[in-house]
């Protein structure tokens, strides 16, 4: 049959007619550039699933757990910057995504979310493994296409086509995100395997044919409002802040781009330690990266109270710095590569549109206070030496949780990428992970801000990508430990730093650990997980650590595939009191 033939079939040949639509989605998506789909087992979806299986120039990975495959391509887009596609079956499966979808809407991550669905006339009819798909994650997506039911006109074809170039331009655009794509399929849905084909390996070819490579596009150069710019440059006490960002540019010209602009502005950067500011230490000589523990610290704080700042990104997590950001009242500068409001603290602010690199090349060179920097740097200064001391010599009846961050800052081999986990994991990085050269790769979970998917996540940011790291707490790693079953998928290596204090340590630092009737159960909610079972159930190396010496061995390298847990015992309790002591009263 010719890509002209009348779009009329017997029942026998459209499980063919389905074969061809979704081999030509795929490989529509092959040639912009997607590399990886991420299938969970599902009837409806079998033409999507066989399609990718069979295209030689895809990846297909299959996940049982659909929450767990959507995380792990939510990893995996966050570490290659690039769409990763899901493909799930119809019914109550796609709402196993929506954690996911939501960290990738918040996060500004791409995905593209293929979903099957039953035909129209089994809609709303009680049939079974039916739901609402229609616009399902709502808001939480860029877009939503319903398709057509596979038909191979070549009018057809090329609207399939092309609603999937425009599919992926979404989820790639200025407010990169994912994109919902809705594939309702008739039965059958197995190909016949004698079927002749009805339309040529050429044809097929030909019809897939786009002009560019969306997943691969190039960013447009940003292009700013000069008088916002010489109201920027005017100030001579400005504070540049950096919190999460996952920048479209690479690491590096990330880090060099941040570096030109407080070389130019002759302001400090304090950097969050889930971006690549503090991992590319030697490219900007004006990091502080200490700024929670010095503002709790230091007895006056005039001196270093801003006139102007510029916020990249998210704020960083400290409330303490959020706090005096607030009482401070700076002229606020908003950069953003997406349009998004990016000001928890509802300041009276300008907002910039584009990317680092561009604002650093527009910027002009003004009068730099060498005072200013001197103060902030000195502050700095003293305050890592202080911390350096006190975690040095440190000695605790078990490991203090904070040192582990600590750690891995300093003996983690170059170029690793690390996971941090929600709750208190990224906020002891925040505390403790010190400014360095080891070009780590830091991700974390900072859309939505919760536990969700942690470990599924962790995985898809080590696939096929640089040996990897974890560091999490348990409650953090069982609320996902469904994604173990995925391991066998990961091509890449993982290290689980698991820091096991019996519950959730972050809540120790709440107003509701005075309420001893309902604490420990409700809040607390300890667990007595044997990790090592755990592991032995799922084929995964274990390892227990007693010190930090046994830690500082197991990480000074990482081994080239598969996955390891590290487990490291501490005291929630002990753990709260240390962290008192070395910073002071801790709330959040």
């Amino acid at each position: 049959m010719t890509l002209n033939a009348a779009p009329v079939f017997d029942h026998i040949a459209r499980s063919t007619v389905n074969s061809v639509w979704a081999s030509l989605a795929i490989e529509t998506l092959v040639r912009l550039g997607i590399e990886t789909v991420v299938t969970s087992p599902g009837s409806r979806s079998t033409p999507l699933t066989l399609a990718a299986v069979r295209n030689p120039k895809m990846e297909a990975l299959s996940i049982l757990d659909e929450r767990s495959a959507g995380f792990f391509a939510l990893g995996l887009a966050k570490r290659t910057r690039k769409p990763v596609v899901l493909v799930c079956t119809s019914g109550s499966a796609l709402a196993n995504y929506h954690p996911a979808v939501i960290e990738a809407s918040m996060s500004g991550t791409p995905l593209l979310i293929l979903t099957a669905d039953r035909p129209p006339e089994m809609r709303d009819c009680n049939s079974g493994q039916t739901i609402d798909q229609i616009k399902f994650f709502g808001d939480s997506v860029r877009a939503f296409y319903e398709l057509a039911l596979p038909e191979l006109g070549s009018n057809l074809l090329a609207y399939l086509r092309q609603t999937l170039v425009h599919a992926v331009d979404r989820s790639m655009a200025v407010n990169a995100g994912p994109v919902h794509v809705n594939f309702p399929f008739r039965d059958p849905l197995n190909p016949d395997p004698d079927a002749e084909p009805i339309i040529s390996a050429d044809a097929l070819e030909r019809a897939a044919c786009v002009l560019t490579r969306s997943a691969e596009a190039a960013r447009s150069p940003s292009y700013f409002d000069t008088v916002a710019l010489e109201r920027l440059s005017s100030h001579q006490r400005g504070l540049i802040v950096v919190g999460y960002t996952n920048p479209r540019d690479s690491d590096e010209a990330f880090a060099d781009a941040v570096a030109m602009l407080s070389s130019k502005l002759g302001w400090p950067v304090l950097a969050d330690a889930v971006n690549p500011l503090r991992a590319h230490a030697s490219e900007n000589h004006n990091l502080v990266v200490h700024y929670d523990s010095l503002l709790r610290q230091v007895e006056s704080l005039d001196a270093l109270r801003p006139t102007a700042v510029l916020q990249i990104g998210n704020l960083p997590t400290s409330k303490v710095l959020r706090a005096w950001l607030s009482s401070s009242e700076p002229a606020t500068f908003l950069l953003t590569e997406r349009p998004v409001n990016t000001d928890p603290l509802h300041q009276s602010g300008v907002v910039l549109h584009g990317a680092a690199h561009d604002l650093a090349v527009q910027v002009s060179q003004q009068g730099v206070s060498e005072a200013w920097l001197q103060v902030w740097l000195a502050a700095e200064w003293a305050e890592s030496e202080r911390l350096e001391a006190v975690l040095s010599d440190l000695t605790t009846d078990t490991v203090f949780e904070g040192q582990v961050a600590w750690l891995l800052a300093k003996q983690l081999p170059m170029t690793t990428s690390v996971y941090l986990a929600s709750s208190m994991s990224v906020r002891y990085a925040e505390y403790f992970w010190g400014a360095g050269n080891r070009a780590y790769s830091m991700q974390s979970n900072r859309g939505a801000n919760g536990i969700d998917g942690t470990l599924g996540t962790a995985m898809g940011v080590a696939h096929r990508g640089a040996p990897s790291v974890l560091l999490a707490g348990d409650l953090a790693f069982l609320h996902d430990s469904n994604a173990l079953l995925a391991a066998s998928q990961l091509k890449g290596s993982l290290t689980i730093v698991l820091i096991n204090n019996s519950g959730g340590g972050i809540f120790e630092h709440l107003p509701v650990a005075d309420q001893a009737d309902a604490f420990e159960d409700y809040f607390a909610t300890p667990q007595t997980i044997d990790f090592e079972q755990l592991a032995q159930a799922h084929s995964v190396d274990y390892e227990r650590i007693n010190d930090l010496e046994a830690l500082s061995a197991a990480i000074s390298s990482l081994p080239e595939r598969g996955l390891r847990i590290l487990e490291v015992q501490t005291s929630r309790q002990a753990d709260c009191q240390t962290l008192r002591q070395i910073l002071g009263s801790v709330r959040f």
